[in-house]
């Protein structure tokens, strides 16, 4: 997303919370597959209050550098800004969660507060319905997206299968992500023990995940599914596209790294963007959320806890037309969610910016 506000304004200065590890842009073009990063500032977010003091000194950086527009992801840096008196647009991924609310009593309160992005329609409806004072704003919905340059050329699987030095007659159904629960990852299990004649691959995941799934992998004594762990996402798609098929089996509750959020009503996530710029058959969890983008033209719907389904969803994915009807569909809708077109679509009509 910043490297496609950086293409429409070239004077893009991302202020972002110090992590573990090197952050330089070199690091950055690598892990995420970027060919341009922004100017970057990191700020401390640590101790007690070590939230609120990022949010303050990254709103009075954001003031002293004359900026024009701010777009924010926190919402108390968004407080801080429009209350400083800078036009502040709110990028909104979950509703107001505890102390969250004070900061979103502040925002709504300043003439400055210009428009509120949300990921999903989803998440508009919740909004409206639960968030005071939330009925006369602005509110965008942008879902997430894809750099579609990056998967122009990904090889088909039986050319990647053949670098890999895997057996082409084999098919490989591929899941990437975290492993936090509600993503489904025993359902994954379930078809690999049922399926002997396909294999399973998995992308992702924290090393204690990895290695638990690994171990009870051993446990059923299922040889057709490995566990890659971490794999950079600039390298992802190259190593992924062994994969004739692409799973996305979300639970009714998903977990996100915290634990204290579920996210299924509203989500927007960004492997269903990447699975269809990869010219793969999709099999996805038939939730509400998802069907904002996906149908059954797109990608194989199915009962998100049923493994009987997803197994019969596979069996009907053996046959490569059926792959294809599905692919061609999921490549002609990606086109619609580009990271370009959407940073356009959030910073359209705003002063100080370019449309």
């Amino acid at each position: 997303m910043a490297q496609a506000l950086l293409e429409i304004d070239p004077n893009l200065v991302t202020i972002t919370a110090k992590g573990e590890g090197d952050c330089s842009a070199q690091t950055l073009e690598s892990i995420y597959g970027l060919e341009k990063v922004p100017q970057l500032i990191r700020l401390s977010a640590e101790g007690r209050y070590g939230i609120h003091l990022f949010n303050m000194r990254a709103a009075y950086i954001a003031r002293s550098r004359g900026t024009q527009q701010v777009l924010s992801r926190s919402i108390g840096a968004a407080a801080m800004t429009a209350r400083l008196g800078l036009p502040t647009t709110y990028e909104c991924h979950a509703p107001p969660q505890g102390f969250e609310q004070k900061y979103w009593s502040l925002l709504t309160r300043s003439k400055n507060f210009r428009r509120m992005v949300v990921i999903s329609d989803a998440l508009r409806e919740l909004v409206l319905d639960t968030v005071p004072d939330s009925h006369n704003l602005e509110i965008v919905v942008a879902h997430d997206g894809v750099d579609l340059d990056r998967f122009k050329h990904i090889d088909d699987p039986e050319t990647a299968k053949h670098k890999a030095g895997r057996d082409s007659s084999r098919p490989v159904a591929g899941y990437a992500g975290h492993l936090y629960a509600g993503r489904g990852i025993e359902i994954i299990l379930d078809c690999a023990k049922t399926l002997s004649n396909w294999d399973f691959v998995v992308a992702g995941g924290a090393n204690k995940d990895v290695q638990y799934y690994t171990d009870e992998t051993a446990r059923r004594g299922l040889t057709n599914i490995e566990f890659w762990g971490f794999v950079p996402n600039g390298a992802l798609a190259e190593k992924l596209a062994i994969a004739d098929v692409l799973l996305m089996p979300y639970q009714k509750s998903v977990a996100v790294s915290s634990g204290a959020l579920d996210t299924a009503q509203w989500m927007s996530p960004l492997k269903m963007f990447e699975y269809m710029a990869m010219g793969r058959a999709i099999i996805a969890s038939d939730l509400p959320v998802l069907r904002e983008v996906l149908d059954e033209k797109a990608a194989m719907l199915v009962e998100p806890a049923d493994p009987k389904c997803w197994i019969k969803a596979l069996h009907n994915l053996e046959r490569a037309e059926t792959r294809q009807s599905l692919a061609e569909m999921a490549s002609r809708l990606i086109g619609l969610y580009d990271w370009r077109k959407r940073a356009a679509s959030i910073i359209k009509d705003l002063p100080g910016t370019k449309s």
